[in-house]
């Protein structure tokens, strides 16, 4: 028998660079000057014995060389076993073909399950042999293959939050395929019944969730679920046994409960940590040195937050970077000149005209409608993202395909002529519950804001991969729309993405649909008709600077101190997890972060209450006294519970906070509705306007249904929740503020002469009826006050019809459509001044002028009250 001979390995090991040189199966012919300066400067000690090392090089410029490189020098150098992340399977099987072709260093592809593995490719690995290239949630589970990796290197590491936090998170989903998911949700809606609002109740219970219930999200407040855990945890047991996808995070999740948060939507539910603790995952923590990879790492903590590590030390930026941008983008804002069906039917067009195009949206609602339009009106293939993800030959290979692809802004790489069009629709601005919570309820959107922007940024360079690729790029909805035409956002942004912004954005002015196309087909030629307008953006982008993030400072202090509290409650040590707090709420001083120290607050808060709860007394004290701070910091915020927790017991002020929590919820929904109205034109909103004052106008009896359909949206529109059914003793409209604040109309119109009519007894006993309605349909908590008013343009009571008036209030129609034109021209000043969500100085200057105008439930309450029906002239 013979023995195979023991290869000998000749390629130096100085370096990574002089690895490289030795590397002749490879393609490329040489590093590029910013790639061996950073692998020069990753030499040095400092960064080559770091346990967490961070570098950032934009799209296209060779990042994943540079890592490649980086394994495959230590693996030969310190014979470690090397891992290397990537967001999706299609990513995977391209790092490991470029490696291989391109690069000359082998590699071995792993997905799907680990009982699928190549036999080969898992000992060449375990060996050390070779380098393994898996997603995220190849480490990411409870039973990894890749159990002792040595170097661990994660790409798209900016990318990697949702990947990460999956294996600490619990999401069911009420709309889910398995309809096991929505049969937990239901279960687990039910046994809250008692602890959460009336009005949260019926949102959660709806089988048809309407639009305002869609944007809704809410946390269970941390001693509220404390108190449900042996009950819901008996629930997730017993039904989390029949769903296989739960089960994995539920066994992480068990018995660490007391360290989650809760929250909940009409779509889902979610259970998971403020924070990762990825160092408890052994596979992860116990590497010698994890290397996160990025095109944009964030400045504010973010990358330290996303992976739970409390310090990363990160390579220097290439110098000129910081001017110099990755291929050429021409952005297009349809909606600065057509309204919202004609920019879609533009997009259609510009869809037509090219062979494939990617759209990128928030959420699987618009994916939805995107399909059905793509599909109708152009006749394209659609392709979603999991079908990119296992590959992209099947659309690249079509010439009529359209990629429609939710919640998704990274792990997508369409080069060159593989797609020249990209549209994107909507802001990325919540990926989770927690997100959407911290930023439309508390609000901490100044933490998300650095997230927010790299997520744009991504979603931006999907088809631009090169330095000398290019792409259109279609900019659609509201909310996009408002926050890259605000030029103080757009500081934000590397200079010459702020070129091509600028650029796009004049472009845009007052254009017509023919000139967008042939816009278009200019830019898709890419001849001399081009290259004028090239030779500007480049002009414009020597002229700008990036500006650095508000609060930055600020969040990055705060950040070590976020982590070791994650730790410190994860593994149950109270009193630690709350001096944590204290450091944390330290360093967030200021306005800038208001809405993320009040939560801070809370949270530091939730870990004295827990503590007191396992013994130590003397946190209980501490609990109320950050519940309350919370409270005051989250001014204008609209969230009950933080009142409750406060546990404040002067009666002279309680009045005041009940107020002031009406109006806070009252203020939430005005946001909502703007919003839902859009901000960055004038058509809906007037379009709202016009159809209430025509409506409340209307004195012909046979078209009362109007006048009822324009109380009801005015309602809405000064953001009470407003309603209104046509069924058998019914109300006519309703107004809730909060869920302990009703005003219940009954709407009156006389067919005959006004000067000699009179509300009869039938009339007034409906009227009076209307407070048993609404208690019995559960729309406002037990002890909610419910004042019952009748609109009339009538000013005589019959005799009889007095004595069932004691409890109904008079508010003559005239006098509410006097008081319904100046509330909606308080509501045009108000938008004018409107800066976009969650913003706290907005909501506290709407809270001064809504009490000012007598639009607040309380100054509500005493307006209506001032007269009684029972106290009209009796005929």
């Amino acid at each position: 028998m013979a023995f195979k001979k023991t290869k000998q390995s000749n390629l130096s090991l100085e370096s990574p660079e002089a690895l490289f040189r030795d590397l002749r199966n490879r393609k490329v012919q040489g590093l590029l000057a910013h790639q061996a300066d950073l692998l020069r400067e990753y030499s040095h000690e400092e960064f080559l014995d770091a346990q967490d090392v961070a570098l950032q090089l934009p799209t296209g410029s060779g990042k994943t060389l540079v890592g490649l490189l980086l394994g495959e020098w230590r693996r030969r150098k310190f014979g470690e076993k090397v891992l290397y992340l990537c967001p999706t399977r299609q990513l995977v099987h391209q790092v490991a073909e470029q490696s291989s072709t391109l690069y000359g260093i082998k590699t071995n592809a792993f997905t799907g399950s680990k009982q699928d593995f190549s036999q080969q490719a898992k000992s060449e690995y375990l060996n050390g042999e070779t380098i393994a290239v898996a997603t995220y949630s190849g480490l990411f589970n409870i039973a990894p293959f890749f159990e002792k990796p040595g170097l661990i290197i994660l790409d798209d590491a900016h990318a990697a939050e949702g990947y990460i936090a999956d294996y600490w998170s619990l999401e069911i989903e009420r709309f889910n395929k398995n309809r096991k998911h929505g049969i937990l949700f239901k279960t687990i809606v039910s046994a809250l019944s008692d602890i959460i609002s009336p009005q949260q109740y019926l949102r959660l219970e709806k089988e048809a969730p309407d639009f305002t219930d869609l944007g809704w999200v809410e946390k269970l407040p941390s001693p509220y679920f404390a108190a449900k855990l042996k009950h819901l945890t008996v629930i997730l047991d017993e039904h989390i046994s029949d769903i296989k996808e739960l089960s994995f995070s539920w066994s992480v999740l068990r018995d660490k409960l007391h360290a989650c948060n809760f929250y909940l939507s009409v779509n889902s539910i979610l259970i998971r940590p403020v924070l990762p603790p990825t160092l408890t995952h052994l596979p992860f923590a116990n590497a010698k040195q994890r290397v996160y990879m990025s095109a944009t790492l964030g400045e504010g903590g973010e990358l330290e937050r996303i992976t739970g590590i409390e310090s990363i030390k990160r390579l220097s930026p290439p110098n000129g970077w910081e001017k110099q941008g990755n291929g050429r983008r021409l952005f297009f804002f349809p909606e600065r000149s057509l309204d919202e069906e004609e920019a879609l039917d533009l997009t259609i067009e510009m869809l037509k005209a090219t062979s494939r195009a990617l759209f990128l949206v928030p959420e699987e609602r618009t994916a939805g409608h995107l399909k059905t339009l793509v599909t109708e009106k152009a006749a394209y293939q659609v392709f979603d993202a999991k079908e990119l993800e296992r590959s992209k030959q099947p659309f690249v290979e079509l010439d009529r395909a359209a990629a429609i692809v939710a919640n998704r802004y990274d792990g997508i790489d369409l080069k060159d002529d593989e797609c020249r069009l990209l549209v994107i629709k909507g802001l990325p601005r919540a990926l989770n519950l927690q997100e959407k919570f911290l930023i439309s309820r508390m609000p901490a959107s100044i933490l998300f804001v650095d997230r927010m922007i790299t997520r744009i940024v991504q979603a931006i360079g999907r088809c631009t991969r090169s330095a000398t690729d290019y792409a259109a790029v279609v900019i659609l909805g509201e909310d996009l729309n408002a926050f890259l035409l605000d030029n103080d956002q757009r500081l934000l942004l590397h200079p010459e993405l702020q070129a091509e912004l600028d650029f796009g954005i004049s472009e845009s002015r007052n254009v017509s649909r023919h000139t967008f196309l042939d816009n278009f087909r200019i830019f898709l030629e890419h001849q001399e008709d081009w290259q004028e307008a090239e030779d500007y953006i480049l002009s414009q982008r020597d002229t700008l600077q990036q500006a650095p993030l508000p609060g930055l400072n600020q969040l990055k202090a705060a950040t070590p101190h976020e982590i070791r509290y994650q730790y410190s409650l994860w593994r149950g040590d109270y009193e630690k997890a709350v001096d944590e707090c204290r450091s944390v709420l330290t360093h967030l001083s200021g306005d800038l972060v208001k809405g993320y120290r009040a939560f801070w607050f809370y949270i530091a808060g939730s870990a004295a209450w827990l503590g007191s709860e396992s013994g130590i007394s003397s946190l209980e004290a501490v609990a109320r006294d950050f519940f309350k701070k919370a409270f005051l910091a989250a001014e204008g915020a609209g969230i009950p519970w933080l009142l409750e927790l406060s546990r404040l017991s002067e009666s002279s002020q309680e009045e005041d906070f009940v107020g002031a929590e009406r109006l806070a919820a009252v203020i939430e929904g005005l946001e909502s509705h703007l919003i839902s109205l859009g901000t960055t034109n004038n058509r809906k909103f007037e379009k709202e306007i016009k159809f209430i004052l025509e409506n409340l106008d209307k004195t012909d009896p046979k078209e009362s249904y109007l006048f009822e359909e324009a109380h009801k949206r005015l309602g809405s529109l000064l953001g009470y929740s407003a309603g209104n059914v046509e069924s058998t003793a019914a109300p006519d409209p309703w107004w809730i503020g909060g869920d302990d604040f009703c005003i219940v109309f009954e709407d009156h119109s006389s067919e005959g002469d006004i000067e000699t009519a009179v509300i009869g007894a039938n009339k007034v006993r409906q009227a009076e009826s209307h407070e048993k309605w609404i208690r019995s349909k559960k729309l406002v908590r037990k002890d909610a006050e419910i004042f019952q008013v009748l609109i009339s343009p009538v000013v005589k009571i019959e005799e009889n019809a007095a004595l069932y008036a004691e409890n109904v209030f008079y508010w003559n129609r005239n006098d509410f459509l006097v008081w319904a034109k100046q509330a909606i021209a308080v509501i045009r000043e108000l938008r004018n001044s409107f800066p976009g969500e969650a913003n706290l100085e907005w909501r506290k200057k709407a809270e001064k002028i809504y009490k000012e105008n007598k639009l607040s439930p309380n100054s509500l309450a005493s307006l209506v009250k001032q007269r009684r029906l029972k106290d009209l002239p009796q005929n």
